[in-house]
């Protein structure tokens, strides 16, 4: 048992770890310091990188922002993955999927998708992602 609670938090540890990197290097996706003012490259970047982050994808409705997982991790906005960053894929992997996670919030208004108590946006119920971890009850 002990080594699938290490599996597991290796596999969070990991899938926070690009996040966290994830993030730092689009900071560094240029601009020419956040004037603005050169016309240039600055102002494609900076147009690519808020409709990136208003596309809606990392938004759950309001019953899941902080909403506890089939596992019992509750959910923080401030502290998720991005998809991509977990390399989320809308089939499953091998028999895995995410309504078996121990990260997975189960539907709860009756439109099909859950969320995640680690990933961003709404999480398909026969979804995949590198962080999968199966639960246990």
């Amino acid at each position: 048992m002990g080594d699938r609670l290490t599996t597991s938090d290796r596999r969070r540890l990991l899938a926070l770890i690009g996040s966290g990197l994830t993030a730092g290097l689009a900071g560094c996706g240029g601009g020419g310091g956040g004037d603005g003012g050169d016309g240039g490259d600055g102002g494609d970047t900076a147009t690519a990188t808020a409709t990136a982050t208003s596309s809606g994808d990392g938004e759950v409705p309001a019953e899941y922002e902080t909403a506890t997982s089939l596992g019992g991790t509750e959910r923080n906005p401030d502290s998720l993955s991005s998809k991509e960053a977990v390399n989320y894929q809308t089939e499953p992997s091998d028999g895995q999927q995410c309504s078996n996670c121990q990260f997975y919030i189960e539907d709860k208004n009756d439109d099909g998708m859950g969320a995640c108590a680690i990933v961003a946006g709404t999480i398909a119920p026969d979804a995949y992602c590198v962080s999968y971890a199966e639960y246990q009850g």
